[in-house]
């Protein structure tokens, strides 16, 4: 499939992630910013780029809390597809709108056809949308498992970084999980998703499977403003990292509340640092295996 992006309607009003504001704010601190901050973007950048000898899969799920994984995913996708130099791949198997092709600016969907051609990349692309330099996206029924091992797998060992993003209980995703190399797990920041995320690491001790827990991290979405004031993020992420899951914690973003697509240009400066250092948390514990990643994530 050709290269085929949206394009704002003259309408269409873009809204920054950061206010004006913080925006002039920023923009005169610029020169004065210290020089460690600088050594931080290539220290996250060099995590970004670590070699993979086969391509890593990473699921995108929600644990059912209802979060909106193909935003995350398509920030993910879009980092990875920028730091790297081999293909990204971002599969939408939510079901839900607005969709992870319009997140990242696909015009029409594309979809896993009924087989993929493995004889080279140029046959097995043209299932797929090209949403930008070495970015494919391509969506898929979410309760198919089959679907993984005939269509997915044979696909993905030709893109370095697989993103799969899922949404509530699907047995594609479930199908995906079951031999991903790591996950991410989008919450919503409430006290109940916390709850949910604390049974689920506690199932993963309680059945010897500690390691699923170091391959995991946790991204506490704001994706409504002050959904729960009530929240003790910082006791949150003690809890989390302890049990040898990343956490961090994803502020609201005016820009991507909106719900078209995600222009790397207009999100928050914090949401972009953010989501760098969920990238490359998840890369680390996707190489790494069953060892705990290089870091457990930034404090919230």
């Amino acid at each position: 499939m050709s290269v085929s992006r949206t394009t704002a309607g003259a309408g269409d009003r873009v809204v920054p992630g950061d206010s004006l504001p913080r925006r002039v704010g920023r923009a005169a601190l610029r020169p004065f910013r210290p020089v460690d901050e600088a050594a931080r973007a290539v220290e996250v950048g060099r995590r970004l780029q670590r070699s993979t000898a086969t391509g890593r899969r990473i699921v995108v799920d929600d644990l059912g809390t209802g979060a909106d994984t193909a935003v995350v995913t398509a920030l993910l996708a879009r980092s990875f597809a920028h730091y790297r130099h081999d293909r990204v791949l971002a599969v939408d198997a939510t079901g839900r709108s607005p969709s992870l092709g319009t997140r990242l600016g696909a015009d029409g969907a594309a979809h896993l056809g009924s087989g993929v051609d493995e004889a080279s990349f140029e046959t097995a692309r043209e299932t797929l949308a090209e949403v930008g330099d070495g970015l494919w996206t391509v969506a898929t029924a979410r309760d198919d498992a089959a679907v993984y091992a005939s269509r997915l797998l044979p696909l993905s060992r030709f893109f370095g970084v697989t993103l799969v993003a899922g949404a509530g209980d699907a047995a594609f995703v479930d199908a995906v999980a079951e031999a991903a190399h790591a996950r991410v797990w989008v919450v919503r920041a409430t006290r109940a998703a916390v709850a949910r995320v604390g049974r689920a690491l506690d199932a993963f001790v309680q059945g010897g499977r500690e390691f699923e827990a170091r391959r995991t991290v946790v991204v506490l979405f704001d994706e409504r403003r002050g959904e729960d004031p009530g929240l003790d993020a910082v006791r949150t992420a003690r809890v989390v990292a302890d049990s040898g899951a990343g956490v961090l914690r994803l502020a609201h973003d005016r820009h991507l509340a909106r719900g078209g697509e995600v222009r790397a240009r207009d999100i928050a400066e914090a949401t972009h640092r953010t989501i760098l250092d969920a990238a490359a948390e998840a890369l680390n514990r996707a190489v790494d295996g069953d060892r705990p990643g290089t870091r457990r994530g930034e404090a919230l």
